[in-house]
């Protein structure tokens, strides 16, 4: 079968061949810890000049407290990968009864805008409604554009927000909820 090289795709038909890229979306492993806090760590300080080693503690210490209160019945955590390499996280943590927080949400730079990031969100809702949360929330930046679509999309709405001038750059910090 004749298939065109990249030179030869119209735009659009550029951006179906770059969307139809596999990626796969499995649980997370323990040895996925390393990738999902230096993925972070790399992506927030390369795109938005989080350096402070407050925002370093918070984002390891988050981390490290959802591997310690782990309860699958409760708490999950995805790994979006590409030709088995991981490039993405999401993670379901219990907060009070019925109500979870979704957190480490990030795609790599190369591979947004793919879907993968998509199946990654509607994933972990799924999981929540498994669960019987009656509620999801997330704290999330004003800045990140791509996400606040994303979660405006799965009905997601702004309830709180406030400046943060701990992680460098001063930056708008919104709590968005979802009702299940």
């Amino acid at each position: 079968m004749y298939r065109k090289n990249a030179q030869q795709m119209s735009p659009k038909e550029s951006r179906k061949e770059k969307s139809s890229s596999a990626f796969t979306i499995r649980p997370f492993r323990k040895t996925d810890i390393d990738f999902v806090i230096g993925g972070q760590l790399t992506l927030y300080a390369t795109e938005y000049g989080f350096t402070s080693q407050v925002w370093n503690d918070y984002l390891t210490g988050g981390v490290q407290e959802f591997l310690r209160q782990f309860d699958s019945a409760r708490d999950c955590m995805y790994i979006a990968e590409r030709d088995n390499t991981p490039c993405g996280c999401i993670a379901i943590t219990h907060t009070e009864d019925r109500i979870a927080q979704l957190r480490f949400y990030f795609m790599e730079r190369d591979c947004r805008g793919r879907g993968a990031g998509r199946r990654l969100m509607d994933r972990a809702i799924g999981f929540c409604r498994g669960a019987n949360y009656k509620r999801v929330f997330l704290w999330t930046f004003s800045t990140l554009d791509a996400a606040r679509h994303l979660y405006a999309g799965r009905g997601f709405r702004i309830t709180d927000t406030h400046i943060n001038n701990e992680w460098g750059e001063p930056i708008l910090e919104e709590k968005w909820e979802l009702e299940l």
